[in-house]
Order: C-alpha cells, then structure tokens, then sequence
C-alpha cells in the first residue's frame, strides 16, 4: 500500500491581512496603497485565518516615504481571544525603521502556528513614521469590525493580553509575517 498524503495547503512565503484564502481585506481593495502617517504609540491588530501548519520565521511591513533611524516600530502575532486579540504570541521587539518605500523585515524567534485565527500586530513610536496602507473601498465601518486598535502602547511594549477597543481608523497598513528567511 502506497501513502498518499492528499492535499496539502500551500503556504506564501509571506502572510499579511492582504493574502488570498489567509486575510480578510483581500476583497476589499479598490484604492491603491499609499504612504501615510501612522499613530504614536497606537496598537493595531488585523485578524488573520492560519488554514494549515505553518512557522512564523519573520515579521514585515511596508515602509512609506517618510522614515527615520529615530522611528521605532514593532510588529508581532497573538493568538485568537474570542473574536478578538488574545495572549501575545511572539513580537519583533523595537526595531529602527529602515528604508523609504522598501518592505523591512525584524527577525522573531520561529513560532509554529496551527490552523486557526491570529492577529497580526503593529504599532509606531511617532505620528510622523509612514507605512504603506489602503483605505478599502467600502467604508470605515468594516475596518471598524475587523480591527481592533489599543492607546498607550509603543514599540518595545507590546501587551502580554491585549485589551483592544474598537478600531477608529478607516485603513489598513500593509504588514504581515514570513514563512522563509529568503532575502
């Protein structure tokens, strides 16, 4: 008898809010990406369906054009809390934004994730860091039931649990997590 292992779920090597059959804003884009401001020390999560086994090796966003070695940022994934960010799973840690219009990536220590929901995480030090994001073209008020936002927090400070209110932001930033180490 022969093993057949059946289907297997192809894994991108990298997951953001924007990836087909993983995010949920897929659907949603009928604006183009643009640089703009982010919040000081505002957290933002994005919910995101793991549909396979699959190992965070690195986080990643998509710096705007205005960046600066002084800028800190910190990008991470928790775990699911009933609809909502949870316990804290793995973080990036403070990391100096790097090059304008270049997606960055910070290393994190290899996190395995099983099928389910996450959250993706991110938050600025400054108002005055940009990022690539996009307004979806169906109002503000779907980004208010998908995301989930929290005051008070800063890069390096990412909460254990997160406590998150509603999002008040009608975008969403361009960010995610890497399956591969591959420059």
């Amino acid at each position: 008898m022969t093993f057949s292992p059946g289907y297997v779920e192809p894994v991108p090597p990298m997951i953001s809010p924007w990836t087909p059959g993983w995010g949920t804003m897929q659907n949603t884009v009928g604006n183009s990406p643009s640089s703009g401001s982010s919040t000081t020390n505002i957290g933002v999560w994005y919910p995101l369906y793991v549909p396979t086994v699959c190992v965070a090796k690195r986080v990643w966003w998509a710096n705007g054009s205005s960046v600066s070695g002084t800028y800190n940022l910190e990008s991470g994934i928790y775990r699911d809390g009933g609809h909502k960010p949870g316990a804290k799973l793995i973080t990036s840690g403070s990391v100096a934004q790097g090059t304008a219009s270049q997606v960055q990536f910070a290393d994190i220590t290899d996190t395995t994730l099983t099928p389910g929901l996450y959250w993706f995480y991110l938050s600025s030090s400054t108002g005055s860091a940009t990022l690539m994001r996009v307004a979806p073209n169906i109002g503000s008020t779907f980004d208010e039931i998908l995301g989930f936002q929290q005051a008070s927090i800063g890069p390096g400070s990412a909460p254990e649990t997160a406590t998150p209110i509603e999002f008040a932001d009608a975008t969403v930033y361009i960010f995610g997590f890497s399956t591969t180490t591959i420059t």
